[in-house]
């Protein structure tokens, strides 16, 4: 982490700082669940249900 970024940081209150932990969490989750449903969609449902 850059020191002008790290300093930045540290001035901000810490609730702010917990607000954009949570606002991030969020945002991988999404990430993450749309990664799934095209991952899901590139395979016949068959697939799913009788592996192989």
């Amino acid at each position: 982490m850059k020191t002008d970024m790290r300093r930045h940081l540290a001035r901000q209150p810490f609730e702010e700082k917990i607000r954009k932990v949570g606002e991030l969490i969020r945002l991988s989750r999404k990430v993450k669940a749309h990664r799934v449903r095209e991952d899901a969609s590139d395979y016949p449902r068959s697939a799913f249900r009788n592996p192989k």
